[in-house]
């Protein structure tokens, strides 16, 4: 069965579908075994429902092996993106956080990307200062991470989103005088200069 979940909105909100598409592979009594998120090639996906029609890699049996492999970096990583497509987001938070604390170097190379989505989710949130902290964290400790420009970026939105747009201007300026070739470049310039209109209206109101 097909459903829209923007039109069906209650049994989204049943189910915890927090993105699009996702495939839920359910009991006959409507029991979640579990769930296919995202776009995957036909291989790949049907692997994926024939683990957890057989009881593998579905979030019940990661949870109940979390008292023993609740250390082992890239098993925490997995659970808590887990916890999180289930759209169990302190589940998720939890997880992430110990991730940070069980790797400081990020030498699984899997820090940086706990941090992503843990910014990501406070920002959904709303808590634009505890994003900001995730961000900054991400620049501070891990400079040569891939991550290091999208979170640079998202200093940007973020302050954009708080509404404090002159810092907000000041880190997209920056961020085009730092990294002029770069791809995302033309945005950080197109940002500041909606943002320079912005603070010249509030100023003239």
């Amino acid at each position: 069965m097909k459903l829209n979940a923007e039109v069906d909105t209650v049994t989204a909100a049943h189910y915890r579908v927090r993105g699009y598409p996702t495939i839920l592979v359910l009991k006959p009594d409507g029991t979640e075994i579990d769930r296919v998120v995202g776009y995957y090639r036909a291989p790949e996906f049907m692997g994926q429902v024939e683990d957890y029609l057989a009881g593998r890699n579905t979030l019940a049996s990661m949870a109940a092996a979390e008292s023993t492999l609740g250390r082992n970096r890239a098993f925490l990583s997995r659970l808590a993106d887990k916890f999180q497509e289930h759209g169990l987001s302190e589940e998720a938070k939890t997880r992430y956080l110990r991730l940070v604390a069980l790797d400081p170097t990020n030498k699984s190379g899997l820090v940086d990307d706990a941090l992503m989505n843990l910014l990501q989710m406070s920002k959904r949130d709303k808590d634009y200062a505890v994003a900001r902290k995730y961000a900054q964290t991400i620049l501070d400790r891990y400079p040569d991470s891939d991550n290091m420009k999208p979170a640079f970026l998202e200093v940007g939105i973020i302050w954009k989103r708080a509404g404090d747009l002159a810092k907000a201007r000041k880190v997209f300026l920056d961020y085009a005088a730092k990294f002029p070739d770069d791809e995302d470049a033309p945005y950080a310039k197109e940002q500041a200069d909606t943002l320079a209109a912005q603070i010249a209206r509030k100023s003239g109101a």
